[in-house]
Parts: structure tokens; C-alpha cells; sequence
């Protein structure tokens, strides 16, 4: 009965502490670990901020940021008098009021010696502050906390010095900012993002900023455009092609001057805002041609109007 009563209660503290306890904290994102990125600030911060390399080596800025965990490494040593130093600039303002946490990871090549600094504006701060300063690193990752309080950083720096590597060279796969409250969860879940900053809705290849393989519904469109807009139709020196003209294309090549065929739009797609404006042209264009018609039919209404009063005395 005794055993019974001890197991019994040894149950209910594991329930309490592995089932219904809380923790706040976080795994280190790595290449080791199954640990995510969804509050992670920096995702594709080389295409929503500014990002800088100086120092005595580069990385392929890119692959630093774009959540996958593929290390960049760098063919050249670190010269620790002048270090590695990549700059992070306008990053959103959200205060670390719970807490956030900065670092990075790698497979080979990993940092040794390194600081991690933010530039803090809270309250007209305005100064940098050192989240890490480190010296004998071990992992292929570290992560650093900013603790709990009103730092809102502007800037990141990430100041390396020595890498476990024996030429000093240095590999990262990612940088992280994780910040809960500065970043929305799953906002990559439905789209997909490529190297080029592009961005994927139902498609894994997106050729332009923005491709989507579907329907789009919205209640306004606005595409703004350097195509020079064709008010040029209506100033007195401007060539209107005769109707007659205008019939022989038509017949010829079965479609309006100026305007793609069927078969380039089949091919290269439709350009809403280009074909627009060759429509409002072309409607100009009828335009002058249905007042220059009116002006001839009313002067030939005069003509008949005359003679019919000729014909009258």
C-alpha cells in the first residue's frame, strides 16, 4: 500500500511538472535541432532592411537569412585586428518588454570569440548595448537573451573575432533575432519566398515579385506604372491613321495597330497597366475620329440645307 501511495504521488508531481508546468524559454535554433524560425524578425532581412559586411573576410549575405540552415563559409581567415562585422539597420521597433533573444548557428566554422550588440532607442537612449561578449564558445550555436525590459533595438551587430576552424575561417548557416511580440507566426506558411525576394502564392517557382497561380479577388486594384499615358493623341501635331488605313491592318493582320495579337498574349501573358493605356489611346483615337466625322456631317447638312433653299425659290 505504501509503494501504491508513493507511486501515486510521484505520478501526480511528473504530471504537474511535464504535463500542465509551464516554461518560458526556447531551443536554440540550429542545424541540429528541430527548433523553428516563425519569431524570427531577421527572415529575409537582406530584402526588408539594410545589411552590411566590412571586415577582413565576406559571406553570402542571402543564405544568412533565408531560414533554410545552409551554411555560408568564408574562403578567406578572420584578421581578429580586423574582425567580421555584419550590420543590421532599420529593423522594426518593438520593445523586448518579455524578452527576445539573438544568436546564430552553422555546421562547420562556428564562432569562437564574438560579440553581439543592439543599438537601443528606447526612450531617446539612442546608444549600443552588449547582449554578448564571448570568448571560448563551444557549440555550433549560441543564442543570447536580451532580459526582460524596454530595449528596442534599431540596429544589430554581430562583431566575430575567432572561429573553432584552424585557419580561422569562419561558416554561419543562420542569424536570428527572435523577438515573440516583433513578429507574426506561420506568415510564410501559405506563400513561398526564393533568394530574390520574390514571393510565391500556389506556386514554388515565382518568376516576379509577386506571382500567383490562382484567382486574385480585391476590391481595388492600383497599378502604377512609367508608360507615358497618351494624352499626346490630342495635341495638333499628333498622326491619325486614316479608317481606311485602319481597315487594311484590321484585314491584314486581325488585330488593331499597336495592340498585341492572341497569340503574344498566349505567350508572353497580359500587361494590365500597358494594355490599359493602349486602350484609352485607341479610344482617343476613335474619339478624334467621331468629332472629325460629326464636323463633316454637319458641314455637309449646311450644303444640303443651301440647296434645298436654292431648289425652293
Amino acid at each position: 500500500m505504501k509503494i501504491k501511495i508513493l507511486f501515486f504521488f510521484m505520478l501526480i508531481t511528473y504530471m504537474k511538472s511535464s504535463v500542465f508546468g509551464q516554461t518560458e524559454a526556447i531551443v536554440p535554433p540550429s542545424n541540429r535541432s528541430a527548433s523553428s524560425l516563425e519569431k524570427n524578425v531577421l527572415f529575409y532581412a537582406d530584402k526588408r532592411f539594410t545589411v552590411s559586411q566590412s571586415g577582413s573576410i565576406t559571406l553570402d549575405l542571402p543564405t544568412l537569412f533565408n531560414g533554410q540552415f545552409f551554411p555560408t563559409y568564408s574562403s578567406a581567415s578572420i584578421n581578429p585586428q580586423n574582425p567580421y562585422v555584419i550590420l543590421i539597420e532599420d529593423i522594426p521597433l518593438y520593445h523586448a518588454q518579455e524578452g527576445a533573444w539573438i544568436g546564430l548557428t552553422t555546421r562547420y566554422y562556428m564562432a569562437t570569440k564574438f560579440k553581439i550588440e543592439v543599438f537601443d532607442v528606447n526612450d531617446g537612449v539612442n546608444q549600443w548595448r552588449t547582449i554578448a561578449d564571448v570568448s571560448n564558445n563551444a557549440a555550433w550555436h549560441y543564442m543570447a537573451r536580451i532580459s526582460p525590459g524596454s530595449v528596442c533595438p534599431s540596429k544589430i551587430r554581430f562583431t566575430i573575432y575567432n572561429t573553432n576552424d584552424t585557419q580561422n575561417r569562419l561558416g554561419i548557416s543562420e542569424l536570428f533575432y527572435i523577438q515573440p511580440e516583433g513578429a507574426q507566426a506561420y506568415d510564410g506558411l501559405m506563400v513561398r519566398y526564393n533568394s530574390q525576394g520574390n514571393v510565391g502564392i500556389g506556386t514554388n517557382s515565382p518568376m516576379a515579385k509577386l506571382a500567383v497561380d490562382g484567382n486574385i479577388l480585391a476590391k481595388e486594384i492600383k497599378v502604377k506604372t512609367d508608360i507615358t499615358v497618351p494624352d499626346y493623341v490630342f495635341e495638333p501635331d499628333y498622326e491619325l491613321n486614316s479608317l481606311a488605313y485602319i481597315a487594311d491592318y484590321v484585314k491584314t493582320n486581325k488585330h488593331l495597330p499597336e495592340i498585341p495579337s492572341a497569340k503574344e498574349i498566349k505567350k508572353d501573358g497580359l500587361d494590365l497597366a500597358e494594355m490599359n493605356l493602349l486602350l484609352l489611346k485607341k479610344v482617343e483615337e476613335l474619339t478624334l475620329h467621331a468629332i472629325e466625322n460629326e464636323k463633316k456631317r454637319n458641314e455637309l447638312e449646311a450644303k444640303v440645307s443651301k440647296l434645298e433653299q436654292l431648289l425652293t425659290k
